[in-house]
Order: structure tokens, then C-alpha cells, then sequence
């Protein structure tokens, strides 16, 4: 037997040596390689919750900004102000507030980016505050001066009105100062021989024509036109006496028709004409008292009574 030469033996139990350390070294190789996997599949799950949890954070930010503006834009437009920039604003954080929900923010970077943004809308939401301020301060302002104009119409409307009331009564008083009178009404009689006779009473037998006679009072405002006179005549029973064949008709006064016994007309130019009627009734005359009425333009002239036996 050679020195030099192992024994089989032996050389079967180093190879068995040599392959049990290479399993262990290779069981340990993998330990050691799933551990960094764990460890990076571990890292990668934080990064992922944090970008879950800031993309959270940042939906909820730019949803409350955007419920935010709606408010501002309808305060702006209480006030009439432009809602055009904020009106951009609001479309602008609702495109960021879409995407961050769809979760296309896929790099931290995208994400810092987002954040950014929604710090430079925070900047321009506080603008649009100051904006809102001095829209309410400028409407304040407008508030009162619109305050002192309405005031100011209402005293100017009080005056007009103060005025056209005094026009009008000035009006309605020019209007009554034109009202003519009559001055000096006498009532007389003419007999069947033509004679004339005023007295207090009458014989009916002796009452041919009945004769009124009056003079126009002197009226500076009344106008100078042609007139016209209606007598009315009511007997003892408060019948009007009137009859068309002698110059009778109806006539408005106080708003309603009423007969006349007779009329006349004349020009009036302010020179205190006196005038006259000759009326004949045709019939006997009752017993008792006669009123006697003039009119014009609406207005009573005079009145005189005269009493029949």
C-alpha cells in the first residue's frame, strides 16, 4: 500500500464535508438575499402608504378649497364682482382634485409638485379674501352714498310733490276765483198789459211773464270767452219747472243731468254786464214759494226766492 494514496473511505468523507458547508453557505445566501427583499418589499410598502396618505391629505385639501370657492364666487357675485379669475382658480383645483383621485401621481416628485400647487392656491385663496374684503368695503361705501341719493330723491320728490300739491290747489283755487257771480238778482213780474212790478209776493192771477234780473260780479281771473247761463226755477214741491217748447233743456251739474228752465248766453269781458230773463210759464202758477237758481260752468251763480198767492 502507497503512502501517498488517501483511502477511499476518507475521501468520501470530505467530499460529504465539502457539500454539507457548500448547502449551508448556499441556505445562507438565500436567507441573507430574502431578508434584503423583505426589507425592500417593506420600504416600498412605507413609500406607497405615504404617497397613499399624502394624496389623501391633498384630495381633502383641494376638495375644501374647492367647496371654499363656490362660497367665495357667490359672495363675489353678491357684491358684483368678476368672477372670471376665481371662476379659473376653481377649475384649476378641480382638474388637480380629479387626477389626484384617479391616483396619477405616481413619483414622490409628482406628488411635492401637487403639494406646491395647492400651497400657491392657499395664497390665491387668501387674495380672493382681501379681494371679497374690499368688494364689501367699496359696496359699503356705494350703500351710503346710494343712501344719501335715495334720500336726496325722496326730499326733491317731497318738494315736487309739496309743489304739484300747491299747484294744484293754487289751480283749484284759480279755478273757484273763476267762478262767476252774480250780483243784484231781482225777481219781478210782468202783468198781461206789460207792466213790471217787483215784490215780495204774487198774485197768480196777475203773473203773466216772470223776469230775473241780475248783473256779472267783476272777475280779474275768470277768461274772456262767450257764456253761457241755465236759470232752474223749482215750484212749491220741489218740482223743477221746465218745459222744451220755451226754451227748457237738461244741463250737468255736480256731475249729474239736471233740467233748466231757461238759459242765455253773452260775452263775458269783465265789465259787470247785466242781463235778464223774461220767462213765461204758460200756465197758472201753484201757491207758495219758487226758488230761483243760476248756473255756470258748473258752478251756482246765485240764488233768490219768490212766493206766489
Amino acid at each position: 500500500m502507497n503512502e501517498t494514496q488517501i483511502p477511499p473511505r476518507k475521501n468520501r468523507t470530505f467530499f460529504v464535508v465539502i457539500l454539507v458547508l457548500l448547502l449551508i453557505g448556499a441556505n445562507g445566501f438565500q436567507y441573507y438575499l430574502s431578508q434584503q427583499d423583505k426589507e425592500i418589499i417593506q420600504e416600498k410598502d412605507v413609500v406607497i402608504k405615504e404617497k397613499i396618505e399624502d394624496l389623501s391629505k391633498a384630495s381633502g385639501a383641494l376638495d375644501s378649497m374647492r367647496k371654499e370657492l363656490n362660497l367665495k364666487i357667490a359672495e363675489i357675485q353678491r357684491l358684483g364682482g368678476d368672477t372670471a379669475s376665481i371662476g379659473l382658480l376653481k377649475r384649476q383645483i378641480e382638474r388637480d382634485l380629479k387626477n389626484a383621485k384617479r391616483q396619477n401621481f405616481k413619483s414622490k416628485e409628482m406628488i411635492e409638485d401637487l403639494k406646491g400647487r395647492i400651497e400657491d392656491y392657499e395664497l390665491q385663496l387668501v387674495a380672493k379674501d382681501e379681494e371679497i374684503e374690499k368688494l364689501k368695503t367699496e359696496n359699503k361705501f356705494l350703500f351710503a352714498e346710494t343712501k344719501q341719493l335715495k334720500s336726496k330723491i325722496v326730499e326733491t320728490e317731497d318738494s315736487i310733490s309739496k309743489l304739484s300739491q300747491s299747484k294744484a290747489q293754487l289751480s283749484a283755487q284759480v279755478e273757484i276765483a273763476s267762478f262767476l257771480r252774480a250780483e243784484d238778482l231781482r225777481i219781478s213780474i210782468i202783468d198781461s198789459k206789460g207792466r213790471e212790478k217787483e215784490d215780495d209776493d204774487y198774485r197768480a192771477k196777475k203773473i203773466s211773464k216772470l223776469k230775473v234780473g241780475f248783473k256779472i260780479a267783476d272777475n280779474k281771473v275768470a277768461r274772456i270767452e262767450n257764456k253761457e247761463v241755465f236759470m232752474r226755477i223749482t215750484d212749491p214741491e220741489g218740482g223743477y219747472l221746465y218745459d222744451i217748447g220755451s226754451g227748457g233743456g237738461t244741463f250737468i251739474i255736480e256731475g249729474r243731468e239736471s233740467p233748466y228752465t231757461s238759459k242765455l248766453s253773452f260775452l263775458f269781458d269783465n265789465k259787470q254786464p247785466v242781463l235778464s230773463f223774461i220767462w213765461e210759464k204758460g200756465s197758472v202758477y201753484k201757491t207758495g214759494t219758487y226758488t230761483v237758481e243760476l248756473f255756470s260752468e258748473g258752478s251756482k251763480l246765485g240764488q233768490a226766492n219768490f212766493i206766489v198767492r
